[in-house]
């Protein structure tokens, strides 16, 4: 038999988590200044006595808010690869196909990622989860590259996050823009992954390779 306080809390949980994403849709919006009880409250369509019922300040509530966004970043993630690896037939394809999906996701999510970046800057309490977020991107990554053959994983894995970092940080910035950042995307992961597949041999040869055109100061063309 199920309890009468099982549906009060169910709806309880409900309209907290409404909030919650109301305060995540207006940080994309606007950013922290945006966040407002009154303009939460409206924003999830309840009272605005919601938010002081829920949250002891709207600090607690524009923190919880950046808690959630981040844990769901994590899983779409996980959700992405998956998809790219089912499609892609090999590596290149995988990193297409990724890159696509990365570049055309919501504009508003990606917004959202760096003012919890921006506000991780300014606020202590939120380094750690921040960090925590950091951390299974590149545990994700790691897992990928493994698999397509990256000499070491976990060592290349921060260096991609921080690459498609970028890449979204100006998709933000530049919104229309969308097919050639896609294509700089990819390309960019390709040169970065064959870095990471080369021999000791192999990335030595370019090394010594690279360091005479400098030498030299003339140009990659002309040094063999």
């Amino acid at each position: 038999m199920t309890s009468r306080v099982e549906p009060v809390q169910r709806r309880s949980r409900d309209r907290r988590e409404l909030l919650l994403r109301a305060a995540v849709d207006l940080l994309a919006d606007g950013g922290p200044k945006a966040v407002t009880h009154r303009a939460v409250a409206a924003r999830a369509g309840v009272p605005q006595a919601s938010t002081t019922y829920y949250f002891a300040s709207i600090q607690e509530l524009t923190d919880e808010a950046l808690r959630l966004h981040l844990s769901e970043r994590t899983g779409e993630l996980q959700a992405m690869i998956t998809e790219a690896t089912a499609k892609g037939g090999n590596t290149e394809d995988i990193a297409r196909v990724l890159a696509e999906m990365l570049i055309t996701r919501s504009r508003d999510i990606a917004i959202a990622q760096f003012e919890v970046y921006m506000q991780a800057g300014r606020n202590p309490a939120l380094r750690d989860h921040v960090a925590t977020t950091l951390a299974a991107f590149e545990r994700i990554a790691a897992t990928v590259l493994g698999f397509l053959g990256a000499r070491e994983p976990e060592r290349a894995a921060p260096v991609f996050a921080a690459l498609i970092d970028g890449y979204l940080l100006h998709r933000v910035a530049r919104p229309d823009q969308v097919q050639e950042d896609a294509i700089g995307l990819f390309e960019a992961m390709r040169a970065l992954f064959i870095a990471y597949v080369m021999d000791e041999a192999e990335f030595e040869h370019w090394r010594q390779r690279i360091n005479r055109v400098f030498a030299a100061g003339g140009t990659p063309g002309n040094v063999n």
